[in-house]
């Protein structure tokens, strides 16, 4: 196992359920960067509510999870809510440009 990935596993583990959201709206952030410099990405974590949006790829998009939905994907793996986050903008139109050490963790087989 990968140093990140044991991090990211201690993440998932301790981490509250906003802190924990905020750290992969930032990965995700970071990544949708990468593939369109154009992109505007926000996210807000309040009231038990989790809210990805923004714009990339000529397409506006909004993601909404409850503090609970969170907490399931958390407890399923620690890229498991990252997976799920680009499984739903893949579903809006929104693609994976390209493999990058990030989204290799992501999609692992060994985390699924």
């Amino acid at each position: 196992m990968r140093e990140n990935d044991l991090i990211r596993s201690y993440m998932a583990a301790h981490l509250t359920v906003a802190s924990f959201a905020s750290h992969v709206a930032r990965c995700v952030q970071k990544q949708l960067l990468q593939f369109d410099r154009q992109a505007v990405i926000h996210f807000d974590s309040s009231q038990n509510v989790f809210h990805l949006y923004g714009y990339t790829q000529g397409k506006m998009f909004s993601l909404l999870l409850t503090f609970a939905e969170v907490e399931e994907w958390k407890a399923a793996g620690p890229y498991a809510l990252d997976r799920c986050i680009f499984c739903e903008l893949e579903e809006k139109g929104i693609s994976i440009v390209h493999m990058t050490p990030y989204l290799r963790s992501v999609f692992s087989q060994s985390w699924k």
